[in-house]
């Protein structure tokens, strides 16, 4: 059997605290350990080789127990990471308390295990850790009846903590229920930036018309009212409601930074609603606001809230993704170019614990920037990674738009001897689709008559007429919305008066404004 590669993949994603911390609690045991030997070495090795280990460390005994000395270091690595977790989770803490409480109270220590519930009971309420106030008012009708069977006089009766027990029971009811609509929301979101039918629009308009979400008044916990705003927001995005978004989303981020325990309870609704609030920016081509709230999601990487593994991966492609759509929306592309390393290094670590859906998107920005700034071929490079992947079910949108942008990539190539299978290819695609978009069809048309014209006066007058004809079918939202992939009209001025895409796009927005 194959050596499995757990304990090779927790030990490499250990961060430079959790490695310090590890090395600090194992340097308490007297002696020399075995385990220490085997984690620096396979620390230092950048994949697992099970035979490596072996001949590395051939003349030590515990080598012939090798799996022994695994589980052993798993052991340590696990209670490690358990303890600083401990130091750095206000859950974690609460847990441990509540396992304390158990202790003292099986040694008969009444008084001090009320005390230590009183204390915990009060952090589970501020961090709204619903499931242990339920665990801590188990515990507290036990520690009642002992205080009333020794003769301690008690402020709070059974009665009133059943009663406490239904309001908690409604709180986790509620907060369900909106946990249910977000959930259903991310579901489609992994589909689509925007709505593109109007079956999609009816299913949003269905939840925000949610009785629940619409009565403000009868949220019953900070929770419930974050998870309800993350929904709306999310919901106006689809719909492509840049306002209602924001507004949503700002009010999201402004309670959760006014009451600070909750940015640890639910650190990815605020790291999320920092990404749509710079989209909201980039749109309305407030673009200082927008880098500024950049620089506010990259510092979250220094905050210790933030220095989880799963936590440092949501926040790098939301903080670079949009740096470099910025850029874009600017045409900046030179400036944009100048992330892609910070993003090369950060797919390095983190690629293999990227949801898909942002990987594409990664690989879709860093597209646009490479076509950007004229260099085709390693735009090429990542948009093949578009078109190969195997992600049937994710962000079709994105894929659907790559079909097209590679044509035009493999026409800015010169590549006249692959277009024609090119071409042949993505009509057989874009024809097969269930739901084909006007503007596909219309590109199709067009970029044929593109590429077989050679003369540069009979190109332009296509592409002028292709950009009129787009204009007419772009009056439709759900067709206009393939813009927000790439830019057609900037390409297409680019060609008609002879400049770069990157100049087409400032005067674009110079004629906006």
């Amino acid at each position: 059997m194959k050596p499995s590669n757990l304990l090779f993949d927790i030990i490499k994603s250990l961060n430079v605290e959790e490695k310090k911390h590890f090395q600090q609690a194992s340097s308490l045991q007297q002696g020399d350990k075995n385990y220490i030997k085997l984690f620096n070495y396979i620390s230092s090795l950048s994949e697992y080789d099970e035979e490596a280990v072996k001949e590395k460390f051939k003349n030590e005994t515990f080598v012939k127990h090798l799996p022994s000395e695994k589980n052993q270091l798993l052991h340590h690595i696990l209670k490690s990471l358990r303890y600083f977790r401990i130091q750095n989770s206000a859950t974690a803490q609460i847990y441990e308390r509540i396992k304390d409480i158990h202790l003292l109270f099986n040694k008969s220590l009444y008084k001090q295990s009320r005390k230590v519930l009183d204390y915990t009971k009060e952090q589970a309420y501020k961090h709204e850790l619903f499931y242990y106030i339920l665990d801590i008012i188990d515990l507290e009708k036990v520690v009642i009846d002992m205080e009333a069977h020794f003769g301690e006089i008690t402020n709070t009766a059974i009665d009133t903590l059943i009663l406490e027990e239904v309001d908690i029971y409604k709180k986790i009811e509620q907060l369900t229920h909106f946990e249910k609509l977000l959930s259903h929301l991310n579901k489609l979101s992994t589909r689509l930036l925007f709505v593109r039918t109007q079956s999609d629009v009816d299913e949003i308009e269905k939840i925000l018309k949610d009785k629940l979400l619409n009565l403000p008044k009868k949220i019953n916990s900070q929770k419930s009212l974050i998870t309800a705003l993350h929904v709306k927001g999310l919901a106006y995005r689809l719909l492509n409601k840049s306002d209602e978004m924001f507004e949503a989303f700002t009010e999201l981020v402004n309670i959760m930074e006014e009451n600070v325990s909750l940015i640890s309870e639910m650190p990815k609704s605020f790291i999320t609603a920092h990404g749509y609030i710079i989209r909201y920016y980039a749109i309305k081509r407030l673009y200082t606001d927008g880098f500024k709230t950049i620089d506010k999601l990259k510092a979250l990487t220094l905050n210790p809230d933030f220095k989880s593994t799963d936590l440092q991966v949501a926040i790098f492609p939301k903080a670079y993704i949009n740096e470099m759509l910025l850029y874009d929306y600017i045409g900046q592309h030179d400036k944009a170019k100048n992330v892609i390393p910070a993003v090369i290094k950060g797919l390095e670590k983190y690629e293999s614990k990227i949801n898909e859906e942002e990987l594409l998107r990664i690989y879709h920005v860093i597209t646009m920037v490479y076509f950007g700034v004229g260099e085709y071929s390693k735009s090429l490079h990542w948009i093949n990674k578009i078109i190969n992947s195997s992600y049937s079910e994710l962000r079709q949108d994105i894929i659907r738009i790559a079909k097209l942008v590679n044509l035009i990539i493999h026409f800015e190539l010169g590549n006249d001897d692959l277009l024609p299978y090119i071409y042949k290819s993505t009509q057989r695609f874009v024809m097969s689709l269930d739901n084909k978009y006007k503007f596909e069809i219309l590109f199709l048309e067009y970029f044929k008559k593109i590429s077989l014209s050679k003369r540069e006066g009979k190109q332009v007058a296509t592409y002028v007429n292709f950009k009129e004809e787009m204009q007419t079918i772009f009056k439709d939202p759900y067709e206009k919305n393939a813009l927000e992939y790439f830019n057609f009209y900037a390409w297409l001025d680019s060609k008609i008066h002879n400049i770069s895409f990157s100049d087409a796009i400032k005067i674009r927005k110079q004629n906006m404004a």
